[in-house]
């Protein structure tokens, strides 16, 4: 049996970062982001992007707030995602509290150019994503 490939995604209001991954591997590569265009053409273009990469499982950040709850955010990420599974994607979340920290932090070792791109914390926060993931389920 093959590795399960997998992806993840960082919902966000103006763009969706993306990385994929495989389980077993502890690494998740960035796979650049997608500006949104609104949800009908956010979905269809994520979901044809998620058939070219293979994959399986498609690992959701949640924006749960510092206590744990989820509030209006989470609830728009939630009814996004589910949108997707109905599109027959594997869905699962994964807590995306401290990811954008980690993010940040990684990409102030990255060269000037790449700290600038707009999508540049959108893709690392989905690597992030996703490397903890991975390793949860190692």
């Amino acid at each position: 049996m093959g590795l399960v490939r997998v992806a993840a995604i960082d919902v966000g209001e103006a763009r969706i970062g993306r990385a994929v991954g495989e389980l077993g591997r502890p690494f998740a590569f960035g796979r650049g982001y997608l500006v949104r265009r609104g949800e009908p053409a956010d979905l269809e273009a994520l979901a044809e992007w998620l058939r070219a990469e293979g994959v399986q499982r498609v690992v959701v950040g949640l924006p749960l707030r510092t206590g744990g709850e989820e509030g209006p955010e989470a609830r728009r990420v939630r009814a996004f995602a589910g949108k997707l599974a109905e599109r027959g994607f594997e869905v699962v979340f994964e807590d995306e509290r401290f990811t954008t920290r980690l993010a940040e932090r990684r990409l102030r070792l990255a060269p000037r150019r790449r700290r600038r791109e707009k999508g540049a914390l959108d893709e690392a926060s989905a690597v992030a994503i996703l490397e903890a993931y991975l390793e949860r389920h190692a």
